[in-house]
């Protein structure tokens, strides 16, 4: 018998026709499909040689088959399915971008605690640049998004525009990201559902509106993935040296990525040893890895401490707390949600209805969507990895720390999304195949819009959290006051990252900020308060009593107002006209300014209100002792009957003060239950805090003592 060696025609014929099978089956298998539609026709002796028209031969050869000869347009097709899903991506970009650019405006007047550190250190990078891997204060935290934040704010300057922007303009590019990585995973079809599962999911959404550190997470690592998942297919090394890039950045975006680094090096060593194929590429990428996790990795082992301190300040590695956070997870889905305003409007679950039947869907569809079987371990891996971190933390389910888990979750959405369509193909129209995952999704996406636009930005607990209050005023203080008028906040700080970082967009006026319920700040000129009304609504009346007020912006969407904007012109008639002042050493004066009662009763409380200026530039805090002697006082061999000790306002200390401003403080000295009835005299000083020398009195004329009388009060028997 004869041997039959099929000619390049035949082959050829085989091939087209197997590809002309499989572009009209709705069912066949995706890999064989693939393979089919990228084989190119084999070439025959005569073409090899140049003999004859290119198509000749080969179109006879089809004609005389009863093949369609519209089977030459078949890569043509393939490049209109191409050109529409490309489209199909780009809508999907234009509708997160519309998603993420919503309330851009509302969010000027909001700005969180940890928002405001990134954008002080950005400040401080373009005051001071330099390299460095961490940066310590906030309790620390990882660099590269602080790095990536200081263009915007050179060029937006200290507002929150500016920070909002690099959060948006880093999430649209995470969803371009996770498009590429579905194409490796899902192919194209299941790549566009997964990527519009990621544009409408809330979760996304809402981080890409908050201008933290675990938006770099995500775009780093969904980059990272991608090329690792290509050259683990493709086993090319460029592939390879993106992943092994990739991989190292991780370690500066946030501390919840430190586990994917960790278990893609695991995967990376596990090919190095057991897969020769993939060895040389493998060494590559762990290599490169090693090299740009170096600094890190140094700066972790000189400061262990700071590196670790977020990560143990939060932990909780007790089974039973470990369980509780895995109950309080199961119920996030479709219950109760992360409760933490920035990250979520609290208690809102993850999914809604819609959502929760494709996951359902997505997860036994995706052994039947992803490339390869060995796909579904990689999601299922990845998604455990990335919920690890709030299952030992506290507060779960806290969104922010398991934010790795929108990519495995948007995956599988994506691959229920895409069955969906599949089993419609099979069932009814094509056109209402799409149309149903795509309505699903849509109703998600107005869901989101509806919920952050109408509910989280209008929610009082989201106000607060987000330091609305501050801002809000902020954009009155700029558009009511003048340039050269000081402004002051209170309830605050001039630590407070929210006031420093705004500061900077109120300049040229200059800043302060106090607590008003100890102390007042007033400057010897007019001047602009901003207070906290929720939080000290007596504010007005106590600045009152030392100056006259104007209300010139208020909150109207609250009653009473969540925050009131005066301008205060000082009584100088007020201040001025009392006793004193009474200098203490080279530093400060003191003036008394209230009487002191005539009588007293055994436990009573005096109270004495006190102004103080600084003479220079102060290099460190003082404390004001009020003290109650007898005759002979102690330093004649008497008894110091009552003491009260008070460091002179904590929330605004003596190196911020201004030689043009008067301090208000009050005190209180507290009169013993068993004082013997008599005249007693009540005696202040200044001494360096917390327990350093007392300043000398040196005017208006040196006393014996370091100390001022400011009077005496009878107490009267009990």
């Amino acid at each position: 018998m004869g041997i039959i060696v099929p000619t390049a025609r035949s082959v050829n014929i085989t091939l087209l026709y197997l590809q002309q099978t499989a572009t009209q089956a709705t069912l066949f298998d995706r890999d064989s499909l693939e393979v089919l539609l990228s084989l190119p026709p084999i070439r025959g002796p005569g073409r090899a040689q140049g003999h004859g028209p290119p198509d000749s031969g080969m179109s006879q050869t089809m004609a005389k088959a009863g093949v369609s000869p519209a089977l030459r347009d078949a890569p043509e097709g393939r490049k209109t399915a191409t050109s529409g899903a490309r489209w199909a991506a780009v809508i999907m970009l234009l509708a997160g971008l519309l998603l993420r650019c919503s309330g851009l405006a509302a969010m000027e007047g909001m700005l969180s605690f940890d928002e405001a550190y990134n954008g002080l250190d950005a400040l401080s990078l373009l005051r001071s640049p330099r390299l460095t891997p961490f940066l310590t204060a906030n309790n620390g935290r990882e660099s590269l998004w602080v790095y990536l934040l200081t263009p915007f704010v050179a060029i937006f300057g200290a507002r929150p525009f500016g920070l909002r922007l690099a959060a948006i303009f880093t999430g649209v590019l995470t969803l371009a990201a996770f498009f590429a990585l579905g194409r490796q995973v899902l192919r194209e079809r299941g790549a566009i559902w997964a990527a519009t599962a990621l544009c409408v999911l809330y979760w996304h959404v809402q981080l890409s509106h908050m201008a933290l550190r675990a938006n770099l997470f995500l775009l780093i690592g969904t980059l990272t993935l991608t090329a690792l998942v290509r050259a683990e297919r493709l086993n090319r090394r460029r592939d390879w040296a993106l992943a092994g890039l990739g991989t190292g950045l991780l370690a500066y975006t946030y501390f919840s990525a430190d586990l994917w680094v960790a278990c893609i090096i695991a995967l990376l060593a596990f090919w190095v040893l057991r897969s020769p194929q993939r060895r040389t590429g493998a060494a590559i990428a762990a290599l490169l890895a090693m090299v740009v996790l170096a600094p890190m990795a140094v700066y972790a082992l000189l400061h262990p401490s700071d590196v670790l301190y977020r990560a143990t300040s939060v932990q909780k590695l007790a089974l039973p707390d470990i369980l509780q956070n895995v109950r309080l997870w199961a119920g996030a889905w479709l219950k109760r949600g992360d409760p933490f305003p920035e990250y979520n409007i609290p208690g809102r679950p993850i999914l809604d209805p819609g959502q929760a039947i494709l996951l359902l869907l997505g997860i036994a569809s995706v052994p039947f969507a992803v490339r390869r079987r060995s796909l579904c371990v990689w999601i299922l891996v990845l998604a455990l990895v990335s919920l690890f971190p709030s299952l030992i933390s506290d507060q779960a389910p806290h969104t922010l720390r398991a934010c790795g888990l929108v990519i495995p979750l948007a995956l599988v959405l994506g691959a229920g999304a895409w069955g969906t369509e599949r089993i419609g193909r099979r069932l009814a129209h094509p056109v209402l195949a799409v149309a149903v995952p795509l309505a699903v999704l849509t109703a998600s996406g107005l869901a989101t819009s509806r919920d952050f636009t109408q509910r989280w930005l209008n929610n009082g607990e989201v106000f607060t959290r987000l330091e609305a209050h501050i801002n809000r005023a902020v954009l009155d203080l700029k558009r009511l006051t003048p340039p050269e008028m000081p402004v002051y906040f209170s309830p605050l700080s001039p630590s407070h990252p929210v006031v420093a970082f705004r500061s900077v967009d109120l300049s040229p006026r200059r800043t302060g900020a106090f607590d008003g319920h100890y102390c007042l700040v007033l400057p010897d000129e007019p001047a602009a308060y901003v207070s906290l009304t929720l939080f000290e609504p007596e504010f007005g009346e106590t600045l009152s009593r030392w100056a006259d007020l104007t209300v010139i912006a208020q909150d109207e969407a609250a009653s009473p107002p969540r925050y009131t904007v005066y301008v205060a012109m000082p009584r100088r008639s007020v201040l001025d006209n009392t006793p004193g002042p009474y200098t203490f050493g080279d530093a400060l004066q003191l003036r008394p300014l209230s009487a002191l009662p005539q009588t007293v009763q055994p436990r009573d409380v005096l109270t004495i209100d006190l102004g103080l200026r600084a003479l220079r530039r102060l290099d460190r805090d003082y404390s004001v002792f009020v003290h109650l002697y007898g005759n002979p006082t102690p330093y004649e061999g008497g008894q110091m009957w009552s003491q009260g000790d008070s460091q002179l306002h904590p929330s605004y200390p003596p190196p911020c003060w201004r030689t043009d401003e008067t301090f208000v403080q009050r005190f209180y000295l507290p009169i013993p239950a068993d004082l013997p009835a008599g005249r007693y005299t009540v005696a202040v000083g200044l001494y360096e805090s917390p327990s350093g020398p007392r300043l000398p009195v040196t005017a208006p004329e040196p006393q014996p003592w370091d100390y001022v009388p400011l009077g005496q009060v009878e107490v009267l028997p009990d």
